[in-house]
């Protein structure tokens, strides 16, 4: 399984996507939050005790929660992260990305493909179960080019 994790990088000539490393940790704290390399105070196993900065009172306190290194990440795993945190996953060559919506659309999860001798990324609105048959193999993306459209079918 290989699982690659990219946030985007405003650059001036674009966008471009910066890849995390392997060593990346990301602690998921006890209301869900997901934090990217926190500064750990203790760790027993996979339980850590974070120091969390942000409060009301402008006090730093501390908060518990579960570390992953980005290298034993599991596919369930590395979707969830990604999409809280709003990056990019490639998993088993597979993409998967936050569409930003426009004025009338709110922003969607997507799934990326690559039509046939095409080049550019199309994005179609996916959800968990579809993203991990996506990566397992059981789902695929059909489209048709004649009325531009598409859709994930069971394989």
């Amino acid at each position: 399984m290989k699982i690659k994790l990219y946030k985007e990088v405003q650059t001036p000539f674009g966008t471009s996507l910066e890849e995390l490393p392997p060593t990346t940790v990301f602690v998921t704290d006890d209301a869900g939050v997901v934090h990217q390399d926190p500064e750990i105070l203790e760790q027993d196993g996979d339980c850590v005790v974070i120091k969390y900065d942000w409060n009301p009172a402008g006090e730093p306190e501390e908060r518990m929660g579960t570390a992953v290194a980005l290298a034993t990440l599991t596919p369930a795993e590395a979707l969830r992260i990604a999409k809280r945190n709003r990056l990019v996953a490639n998993i088993n060559e597979k993409r998967f990305e936050w569409w930003h919506g426009n004025r009338r659309e709110m922003p969607q999860w997507c799934a990326g493909f690559v039509k046939r001798r095409g080049s550019r990324i199309h994005l179609i609105p996916v959800n968990e179960e579809q993203a991990l048959g996506l990566i397992h193999g059981t789902h695929t993306i059909s489209y048709w080019t004649n009325s531009n459209r598409c859709e994930i079918i069971a394989a």
